[in-house]
């Protein structure tokens, strides 16, 4: 489930519940519990397990910080520039959201992390280190 995650998350509801079904079954089977009538939700929790969404999430923005930081052509090719950037409410390293005509490329990795890094805390998107930006983020939506 893990495995190129920040690529292939999908934005439908419906995809996204599945997804979760699937570590809901895997936790059942590390309790060795499958009554029905058992709390998947307290199993998780006693696991300290994230929601798979939650997880993807920090992937994504995980991934776009090193095309942010470490990979400047790809960088160029990838991200706009913005349009404006308040300096009341954006940081510094604000990128560009594309235009997206239908609701599929809006789901997609650079429209939809884009936002998510451009509503990130300054203090979070200037972390010079990738483990330090790792363990705050973590920190942050854990």
């Amino acid at each position: 489930l893990e495995y190129a995650s920040s690529i292939w998350d999908p934005g439908h509801s419906t995809l996204v519940t599945n997804v979760e079904a699937v570590q809901n079954r895997g936790v059942r089977f590390i309790y060795s519990n499958y009554h029905r009538t058992a709390s998947v939700s307290s199993m998780k929790t006693s696991l300290s397990l994230p929601l798979l969404s939650l997880r993807r999430k920090i992937s994504r923005l995980r991934l776009f910080y090193k095309i942010y930081y470490f990979n400047a052509s790809l960088k160029d090719k990838l991200f706009l520039n913005p349009a404006y950037i308040s300096s009341r409410i954006d940081h510094r390293f604000k990128v560009g959201i594309p235009h997206c005509e239908t609701s599929a490329y809006n789901d997609s990795f650079i429209p939809r992390t884009s936002s998510e890094w451009n509503h990130l805390q300054a203090s979070l998107a200037a972390i010079p280190s990738l483990d330090l930006f790792k363990e705050t983020l973590t920190n942050h939506f854990c």
